[in-house]
């Protein structure tokens, strides 16, 4: 199995360029595919009610957006299902046997996406024609073999568990992580600072510096039951 990770800007791509127009970001976890549509479940997360609410309506014009239904709502996040109909790259990884394997990020104007194919020979294809009407960075590549597969199984009940226990990570716990890593807090020497951080994820200095507290000491806790069993 080939696994890659792409820094993706698309030109039909309704989150794109609505994330490009507002200060807002999408995280979307869950999807379907029906046909030539992509069902979607995941957050927005906005700057502000109001750019939530802008968010919304400025998503439900976009020209391949189909359906959105707000499916729980609270100040400046919401969970919500989409339908939409597929970009020209979702069709071009469909086309050569891609499927999703990881949720996707946008903010800004660029999409994160994890995708992943069972040949080399299809991922070939399919960033070939990516690369025709798509603009896009390969940030990682991974080749998972037969041998890969068998260590992992030897520890799959350890593996389980840690998986569980990410999965508790709430979704602004993740923003966090994301932003940290991404925009180089985690560094030495940074390439931002704490306020910056802060501002980057539209929460003050004091409050992410005590939820990036918490989020470390779940991440060193939950790494280290799972060390205890390597």
């Amino acid at each position: 199995m080939y696994i890659i990770t792409l820094d993706m800007e698309q030109y039909d791509c309704p989150f794109i360029n609505t994330s490009d127009d507002l200060e807002v970001s999408y995280y979307m976890t869950y999807w379907d595919f029906k046909d030539s549509k992509l069902v979607n479940r995941g957050y927005i997360f906005a700057s502000s009610d109001e750019e939530l609410q802008r968010s919304l309506e400025m998503l439900s014009r976009q020209p391949k957006f189909l359906e959105l239904e707000v499916l729980e709502r609270k100040k400046n996040m919401a969970l919500v299902r989409t339908t939409i109909d597929f970009t020209d790259a979702m069709n071009a990884i469909r086309r050569n046997h891609g499927y999703i394997v990881g949720p996707f990020f946008v903010r800004k104007g660029k999409e994160i996406w994890h995708i992943g194919f069972d040949r080399k020979e299809d991922l070939e294809n399919a960033l070939c024609e990516l690369s025709k009407k798509n603009n896009f960075i390969i940030l990682k590549q991974t080749h998972l073999t037969i041998v890969d597969f068998s260590k992992v199984m030897e520890i799959l009940p350890s593996l389980a568990k840690f998986v569980s226990s990410l999965e508790k990570f709430t979704f602004e716990e993740r923003l966090i992580i994301e932003a940290a890593l991404k925009h180089g807090f985690l560094e030495d020497p940074r390439n931002i600072n704490l306020e910056e951080l802060a501002k980057n994820l539209y929460i003050s200095k004091s409050a992410l510096s005590k939820k990036f507290r918490k989020v470390t000491k779940k991440i060193f806790q939950e790494t280290y039951e799972l060390l205890k069993n390597l």
